[in-house]
């Protein structure tokens, strides 16, 4: 038997390899160093924006991020290559010594349904896990042009709301909280200034809001946010696309995990600090969802009309966190 370590072992892998590595070569020209997530989140994939910003502070070059969003990437000074997701492409590229990091931040999940989360913010771990070490801002980012914020302008102040995130790639029962309540929130706030909902086709609609429910790209989203004076919705995709555009928001949080570990400290977050909260399970719970049920529609609006009556600066303050070399020690593609 030849031992693989031996050089016609490597000769003859050499040979087997090359059409595949010269297709790769060619695939991935310019290409040195991607990020992917490689899950069915759009909103983690929006987070992978977080790294590329801070890899490209440190003077990163020829970043490429594999997604199924590629709008998410547009215009964005941080990204040299957009490509599609492409896992049997993975150990060939490390082989041709390109640098892949696939940065899940949940590895290990209990019975029934419980991830276990990192004990950092999320945003945080997936630079940890791209061996990016210091100061990080924990805050997403998308680009927009000026051509797509001119087109989302209105002529009043409008607030967005969501209804419902059941319909999302991935639904996770406890992040729901009541459409019905939402219907009273969007009641009250109408007295204020307009309301437009967006979401997905499927969401409950809210009676008296502008409904752009399925009618909206992600960019057009994202534009609709950035000209807001407020986001009011779920731990999900478009808190972070909120965050990313710089629209201050009330997020309903509940108990299922905490501001601190995924959100943002410009957001009025309600969470309900239950004995049994963050849980991190996804669709089970022991007590009736109480951490949800406790939160009131009229909670929820005072929150919106007290930032209404005192909105922050724009752009939002960011929280930063640091993440020491011996933390990113032993990180590996």
């Amino acid at each position: 038997m030849v031992d693989s370590t031996s050089w016609p072992r490597r000769v003859w892998r050499r040979i087997y390899w090359l059409p595949h590595d010269v297709r790769l070569t060619r695939t991935y020209r310019g290409v040195r160093r991607l990020v992917y997530f490689g899950g069915d989140g759009v909103g983690d994939e929006l987070l992978l924006s977080t790294v590329l910003h801070e890899l490209r502070a440190r003077g990163g070059r020829d970043l490429g991020v594999m997604t199924s969003q590629p709008e998410l990437f547009a215009h964005s000074p941080d990204v040299d290559h957009l490509l599609p997701v492409r896992h049997d492409h993975m150990a060939g590229l490390r082989r041709l010594g390109r640098r892949v990091d696939q940065l899940v931040y949940i590895e290990r999940r209990l019975p029934p349904d419980i991830d276990v989360p990192p004990p950092r913010h999320l945003l945080a771990e997936m630079c940890r896990l791209a061996a990016v070490t210091g100061a990080v801002s924990l805050r997403p980012y998308l680009n927009l042009t000026e051509a797509e914020r001119s087109a989302a302008r209105r002529p009043t102040p409008y607030i967005v709301i969501q209804s419902s995130r059941r319909s999302a790639s991935l639904v996770i029962a406890n992040k729901e909280w009541f459409p019905e309540r939402f219907q009273v929130v969007a009641d009250v706030l109408r007295r204020e200034c307009q309301v437009v909902q967006i979401g997905l086709a499927s969401d409950p609609l809210l009676q008296g809001a502008e409904d752009l429910r399925g009618r909206t790209s992600l960019r057009e989203c994202a534009a609709l946010l950035a000209g807001a004076v407020a986001f009011v919705g779920l731990v999900g995709l478009l808190m972070h696309l909120a965050r990313a555009v710089e629209c201050p928001a009330v997020i309903v949080y509940g108990g299922r995990e905490h501001p601190d570990q995924s959100g943002y400290s410009a957001n009025r977050n309600i969470f309900t600090p239950v004995p049994c909260a963050p849980c991190w399970r996804w669709n089970s719970c022991d007590f009736n969802r109480r951490c949800m049920d406790e939160i009131t529609a009229e909670q929820v609006a005072a929150a919106v009309r007290a930032l209404l009556s005192s909105p922050p600066a724009r752009p939002l303050p960011v929280e930063t966190a640091i993440i020491g070399t011996a933390e990113s020690a032993g990180v590996t593609t």
